[in-house]
């Protein structure tokens, strides 16, 4: 038994989502999320920059003696969890690794379509994962740099469906039946991707996956909290923090949620 609790990092507010799905699938267990919401987004960034700031975000999370990391976020997932990895004890678990899962598990005509910010889709990580597991699956990968913004400027539902549409506008024609939301701030605006992509196209939100294998990693580890431990919920960002409360609240129905600021830079 282990009563520490998991920590989860992202750029932003994006994270929540998979926040969401871990708390529903570990109830017992406590959990500290932080979203460096100062440096967000991550996506137009270097791989350089990316793997430093998430660093600083890492570093933050092991000084509240967390018992494994969740990287809630596909930019540093792609960028920085293979380096950062050599460098710490507790196990990084990914998002691309189980969103390329929850995809070859999904598709049935073997095409699939990923959305993302532009360094993860430089990196071919979704691609190569997918076609690891299945090498007939065809990949189409497409950049939408505009979303993860748009998300946490926290926009009306027409503008944010005509963003997404304008984003999408490179898909059209691709005959793909499974699309994934490749990065964590696209499923806070899921209903706009349900809005814009043909109805026989099935959408992936790689936190689901997350969620069972962090389970299982758990389960395999002798990880879990005591039975009965009562869980804490803790939530930081390097941003505003009334902001990044307001979307917390909303995203996970909490509407008592608080969170704290953390300057992960100078600590």
């Amino acid at each position: 038994m282990d009563n520490r609790p998991i920590g989860l990092l992202d750029s932003g507010d994006g994270g929540f989502s998979v926040v969401k799905k871990v708390i529903k699938k570990l109830p017992e267990e406590s959990t500290i999320f932080i979203g460096d919401n100062a440096h967000m987004p991550y996506g137009d960034k270097s791989k350089e920059e990316v793997i430093e700031l998430t660093r600083h975000s890492v570093n933050f999370l092991l000084s509240r003696d967390v018992k494994l990391i969740i990287f809630a976020c596909n930019t540093a997932t792609a960028a920085a969890m293979s380096t950062i990895q050599k460098e710490i004890k507790p196990q990084i678990i990914g998002v691309i690794q189980s969103g390329s899962l929850a995809a070859v598990r999904t598709t049935e005509n073997k095409k699939v379509a990923v959305s993302a910010t532009p360094v993860t889709i430089a990196s071919h990580a979704y691609k190569n994962e997918i076609q690891v597991r299945d090498p007939e699956i065809e990949v189409t990968e497409l950049a939408t740099p505009k979303l993860a913004p748009l998300v946490e400027a926290e926009e009306d539902y027409n503008t944010n469906l005509r963003v997404v549409k304008e984003s999408l506008k490179p898909l059209q024609g691709k005959d793909f039946d499974t699309f994934v939301l490749g990065c964590t701030h696209y499923p806070l605006i899921q209903k706009e991707f349900e809005e814009a992509l043909p109805d026989n196209v099935s959408i992936v939100d790689p936190a689901d996956q997350v969620a069972q294998y962090t389970f299982n990693v758990m389960r395999r580890d002798g990880l879990f909290a005591a039975p009965g431990s009562v869980a804490r919920h803790e939530y930081y960002t390097t941003g505003d923090v009334e902001k990044f409360e307001r979307m917390g609240q909303s995203f996970l129905d909490q509407p008592d949620l608080k969170a704290k600021y953390v300057d992960t830079e100078n600590m």
